[in-house]
């Protein structure tokens, strides 16, 4: 039989290693974060001559921007090559999950990227009407970079070397969150390769953007984070409506209580607390496992079922259900 006493001593030295080592990494943590606050506008820290890549007129001190100068000056004086990866960024970053989401939402019958890109373009939307952050003077425009290709089939564009630059929504990047999106629902449906190439490609687009001073380092930032956690709500709605019965109703808020939990993100603590508990259960890892052989199967999309001339199957079903 396990001694009680033993076991009760080894007990109180985790508890001991675990308060010692939250104690001293909290207090290395804090000690970084002070000096961080303290010496933030102060460019001279982030490496020689970074002062000189600061707009002292704005007193905008941006890291990426002193990190990607010398790309910078590189594109300014070959606008050609700026114009190219403009090109190659807006067909493979823009127009790629454009057509995969609407792949994935028409043909496959999966709501879940476009429900979480939804959400994150309208959270970007909103930060940028209640803040407008007013783009570098120094950025480089390109008429075939996205938005920019957009608005000039509104107006005039110009000379992008010499024209006004057009005003855009920086706060957060959509350009890396959507790549997120795309690549990580990609790792998820076993595309892996292609995945992987979406996340390396948006590494790329990310140095592109802070070099043609596209995007402050903050919006690379929180745009990363908007897709990889503030989304999942929306993904688990996409996933519902993806089944195509009343699952998604019965998702959503039944009472202002559980809404105003929701909103304020109570309701997610509350089921995360809960689940590290049933997760440690042995049927639900077993359940779990059978999850991962069998994966979810989404209800047929009516496009698809039109391709394979099932539609009128299908209305004729619903028309006898309605009758009956």
């Amino acid at each position: 039989m396990p001694d009680p006493k033993a076991e009760s001593k080894e007990r109180l030295k985790r508890i001991v290693r675990r308060d010692v080592t939250f104690i001293v990494l909290g207090a290395i943590a804090a000690s970084i974060m002070s000096w961080m606050e303290l010496h933030a506008g102060e460019a001279e820290y982030r490496g020689e001559n970074a002062a000189d890549s600061v707009d002292r007129t704005r007193g905008v001190i941006d890291t990426g921007y002193i990190v990607t100068r010398p790309i910078h000056d590189i594109l300014k004086a070959n606008r050609f090559w700026n114009d190219v990866f403009a090109f190659i960024n807006t067909v493979i970053g823009v127009f790629g999950p454009g057509i995969y989401f609407a792949y994935e939402t028409i043909w496959v019958g999966d709501y879940e990227p476009v429900f979480r890109y939804i959400c994150i373009s309208i959270l970007r939307s909103l930060c940028g009407w209640f803040t407008f952050l007013p783009p570098d003077p120094s950025y480089l425009m390109s008429n075939y970079d996205f938005p920019d290709i957009m608005q000039c089939l509104t107006k005039e564009c110009g000379d992008p070397e010499t024209a006004e630059i057009n005003p855009f929504v920086s706060f957060f990047s959509g350009h890396v969150a959507t790549l997120v999106i795309t690549a990580n629902h990609m790792y998820l449906k076993g595309n892996r390769k292609l995945a992987i190439f979406f996340h390396a490609f948006n590494v790329f687009q990310i140095i592109r953007l802070l070099a043609t001073r596209g995007h402050y380092s903050i919006d690379i930032i929180i745009g990363w984070y908007m897709a990889v956690s503030v989304s999942n709500p929306a993904g688990r709605l996409g996933r519902y409506f993806s089944r195509g019965d009343d699952s998604f109703t019965e998702a959503m808020p039944a009472t202002a209580t559980e809404a105003f939990e929701r909103i304020v993100g109570v309701h997610d603590v509350r089921n995360e607390a809960r689940m590290s508990l049933i997760m440690k259960t042995s049927l639900v890892q077993d359940a779990l496992r059978q999850a991962e052989e069998n994966e979810e199967i989404f209800a047929e999309p009516t496009a698809k079922l039109a391709a394979e001339g099932k539609l009128d199957e299908l209305l004729e079903i619903v028309s006898k259900e309605k009758k009956g």
